[in-house]
């Protein structure tokens, strides 16, 4: 691991209704390629998953073994793009999209304790199938897939049955994620306009806008211990990682710099937060001490 000297935000008090927090970020890649969709995949913290453009057209999972740095593909032998992995809070199951040819994809759920995959498959045509989060218990996987024109938010058993719709909105709504007890999900939704973070029940009813502004606010990712949601927005100009509490209020703001950060991903003890930099037209995973 490498650390860079520059801070990312320095620590300039209250404005504009959000506080800035220094941190000082640690780079864990070194290689610069494209990368997306950082998720840790042990209970312990010791491994992250993540994505890379491998080749001019293929997304590939890889894995990070923190302590010694090494980086090796979790799928050496596949050629189809997977990305957008999610991890089951026990490190038991892994959910991600896999392309099934000609912009098809589906959604893949693998047992890593015995083995056993399930897939909810592709639609007809093109399908949008993205953003699987799996619930705390185990049970169910929440993923966004497109019906009459809109993107809407499903649920599936852990083994991919009983898929039921929880989100039927206008716009696209996409990015689950789990409060810790499993009881609410954070998301982003465009019913109103621009993308805007929304909290329901994890059954779909009592939905309630997080925040509103005219702008991108993205990929929230809901603490461990509940308090905190981080999410990209580009509220400032650029794209950079925010945080922000479930009722709406302690807005913050984790990173400051031209070039985008994007793709939190909480510790499993929400001590850290992993995400991809942007610097010199390259990325790297970095990660930050929690403010």
């Amino acid at each position: 691991m490498f650390r860079w000297s520059v801070l990312f935000a320095a620590f300039v008090g209250l404005g504009f209704g959000q506080l800035i927090i220094a941190v000082e970020p640690v780079r864990l890649t070194t290689d610069g390629r494209v990368k997306r969709d950082p998720v840790f995949s042990k209970p312990d913290g010791s491994e992250l998953l993540f994505v890379v453009l491998d080749r001019p057209k293929q997304l590939r999972l890889m894995k990070l073994t923190l302590a010694s740095g090494k980086v090796e593909l979790l799928h050496p032998n596949e050629t189809r793009s997977e990305f957008e992995p999610a991890v089951s809070r026990d490190g038991r199951f892994l959910a991600f999209v896999q392309n099934r040819g000609n912009l098809s994809l589906a959604l893949v759920i693998k047992d890593l304790m015995t083995g056993t995959q399930s897939d909810v498959p592709p639609g007809g045509g093109f399908s949008g199938m993205h953003s699987p989060a799996i619930a705390p218990n185990n049970l169910r996987v929440l993923y966004s897939y497109p019906e009459e024109g809109r993107q809407h938010l499903f649920s599936v058993g852990i083994d991919a049955k009983e898929p039921r719709r929880l989100v039927d909105s206008s716009g696209v709504n996409n990015w689950p994620s789990f409060s810790p007890d499993g009881q609410h999900v954070v998301f982003s939704s465009t019913r109103d306009g621009d993308y805007d973070l929304y909290v329901m029940k994890s059954d779909g009813t009592d939905a309630r806008r997080l925040t509103d502004i005219p702008k991108q606010d993205i990929r929230p990712r809901w603490s461990p211990d509940g308090r905190r949601i981080a999410f990209t927005s580009n509220r400032d100009g650029n794209y950079e990682i925010y945080l922000i509490a479930p009722d709406g209020t302690g807005l913050s703001r984790v990173t400051n710099h031209p070039e985008q950060d994007d793709f939190a991903a909480w510790s499993p003890d929400g001590r850290r937060l992993v995400f991809v930099a942007e610097r010199d037209g390259h990325q790297d995973l970095v990660s930050v001490d929690a403010p």
